[in-house]
């Protein structure tokens, strides 16, 4: 692993040379969820002036497309809707490729529950007004209707123990799809906090269950099928993944064949590449502090060239 900023002038403008397409991670390397990271939006924008095809890769379900774009140009990132790609699109791209039509039980924030209807699914209501007082009362509120033919599980702010139940009555049904988010157990919250993500659940729904979810967000390369098609990449090496998270992000990268870039700006740090304790597959080419080092090395060879 090298630090990006060391290479001369002839070995930038080689790796700068090396790839066409540029994905990106958000969350630590764009912002840190409540928190922009300074520089990153010149990054973005100078890989873009240097004619690299870009787009950002998020496992953010919380959001839907419309206002993940609005709060990403409001940053100052400048990009169009297609340039983004969330796990949401992916599960739908999955689900109409199966010609699927019958009702999707959803642990999910309401943008997620809302992109499926505006897509022409039938979401199944999971919203629990009554509170269980006994056993009696539980077995009657977790009854699953018959025609819910799937369940999507990602990050749930609001999810409770009935809507856990009633996912693993459902999934005991063996012809019930299994689509899942994000698998992280834990989510950046500004610089010095975490929030619990949907894999500490998502552990409860697998092993009460005995299913294992497909899951559509980074690391897996099921969205990856999705990102090669919406975009055409046809040669995977030419391609440059930049993230913060070594097992999201580079090993997504790992999986696919791209070349890899770790930013230290969100969850990883110097003394994680210092101390490696990951898949020896999973190190990057190269790290840099954060994408303002981007946009200052590719000033820097404009005014060598």
């Amino acid at each position: 692993m090298k630090d990006l900023s060391t290479l001369s002038d002839t070995e930038l403008l080689e790796f700068f040379n090396s790839f066409d397409t540029v994905l990106s991670d958000v969350n630590g390397v764009l912002w840190n969820i409540l928190e922009s990271i300074p520089g990153a939006s010149d990054g973005i924008k100078s890989l873009k002036k240097i004619g690299k095809q870009l787009a950002v890769v998020s496992n953010n379900t919380t959001e839907s497309l419309d206002s993940f774009h609005k709060q990403l140009n409001s940053s100052g990132f400048d990009l169009r809707k297609e340039e983004i790609i969330l796990p949401t699109q992916a599960m739908i791209a999955y689900l109409k490729s199966k010609n699927f039509t019958n009702s999707i039980f959803i642990l999910g924030m309401p943008a997620m529950k809302e992109a499926f209807k505006e897509a022409g699914f039938k979401v199944a209501n999971n919203e629990n007004w009554t509170k269980v007082n006994s056993l009696q009362e539980f077995g009657l509120v977790t009854n699953i209707a018959s025609e819910i033919g799937a369940i999507i599980a990602d990050i749930d702010l609001n999810l409770d123990f009935v809507n856990l139940q009633k996912s693993v009555n459902l999934l005991k049904r063996p012809e019930v799809i299994f689509l899942v988010g994000a698998t992280n157990v834990a989510v950046p919250l500004g610089l010095d906090r975490v929030m619990l993500g949907p894999g500490c659940y998502l552990r409860i729904l697998e092993e009460a269950s005995g299913r294992k979810g497909l899951q559509m967000a980074k690391p897996n390369l099921s969205l990856n099928n999705y990102i090669i098609q919406k975009y055409g990449i046809k040669d995977a090496s030419k391609v440059l993944f930049i993230g913060d998270s070594v097992l999201a992000d580079m090993g997504f990268a790992t999986k696919c064949g791209y070349k890899k870039l770790l930013v230290l700006s969100g969850l990883t740090k110097k003394e994680d590449l210092d101390e490696w304790k990951y898949e020896e597959e999973y190190k990057p080419e190269f790290y840099v502090n954060s994408l303002k080092v981007v946009h200052e090395l590719i000033e820097k060879i404009k005014q060598s060239v």
